[in-house]
């Protein structure tokens, strides 16, 4: 009886990684006597082949394996081959401690952001900032433990997603200070507005009391511009200056 104990090899395919099952195939056979000088096969049967049940692997579990018995036809003639091949399954234990867990937690505290006061400036920025930095940190580490290859695996489905997650709620605070930026402007114009027109309309009443007599003075909305109409129109008008634009405004006469 030979005994020998040998250190192989098997390709893996990591496109579902971590959520992929791996097929290793072990083949034994002659490298120069052809199969008219010598046959393989396995001595009782389907029992040929077992494993041990304390075997056990850092990351995977043995489902089972099956064997077979084949004749490779080559140019230098026919050889007999036996094939062992060997069904594991990937541990999910590891990987959803360190990298599915805590990627989803990321993404849940920078929702955090979401209930805080907009113009709380320090507090979401550096929300925001952190777990953007955490999930690219995340990203590179698990990359960096697996093998360079070119197509996307699972698991880069899922850090893609939770990275575009986070990183949209920095973008949510941007739009929101943009926003709201833009309302307050528009809101102190519009009183500013407001304010000119009530001060001119007192004016008027005010000269038409002294004069006594009808005095034409614009009612208070017609003072009033657009959203888009310029402040200096008004106070160009109020204070009995041409206007160079008759379109947005009512002409006042003294």
């Amino acid at each position: 009886m030979l005994r020998l104990t040998v250190t192989a090899g098997c390709p893996m395919d990591l496109q579902y990684f971590p959520m992929d099952r791996q097929v290793c195939f072990l083949e034994i056979e002659s490298f120069g006597y052809t199969m008219r000088d010598i046959r393989y096969k396995w001595g009782d049967g389907e029992k040929s082949i077992g494993m041990s049940t304390d075997v056990e692997l850092p990351q995977f579990k043995v489902l089972g394996h099956r064997q077979d018995q084949k004749e490779e036809h080559l140019s230098t003639g026919n050889y007999s081959r036996l094939v062992c091949e060997i069904q594991f399954v990937r541990s999910m234990g590891y990987y959803l401690i360190q990298i599915y867990i805590p990627a989803g937690l990321i993404v849940i505290i920078s929702w955090v952001s979401f209930w805080l006061h907009r113009n709380a400036t320090p507090a979401r920025v550096a929300l925001g900032v952190t777990t953007v930095l955490t999930m690219t940190t995340l990203m590179s580490s698990t990359n960096s433990a697996l093998p360079k290859i070119s197509y996307v695996k699972s698991i880069d489905v899922y850090l893609g997603t939770c990275f575009v997650m986070v990183f949209a709620s920095l973008l949510e605070y941007a739009t929101v200070g943009y926003l709201g930026k833009r309302i307050s402007m528009r809101k102190a114009r519009n009183q500013q507005m407001a304010k000119m027109a009530q001060e001119h309309r007192q004016r008027c009443v005010a000269a038409a009391a002294a004069a006594e007599g009808p005095e034409r003075c614009p009612p208070p909305e017609a003072v009033l511009l657009p959203g888009n109409a310029e402040v200096t129109m008004v106070k160009s008008a109020v204070r009995g200056q041409p206007v160079s634009s008759f379109s947005h405004f009512i002409d006042i006469q003294h």
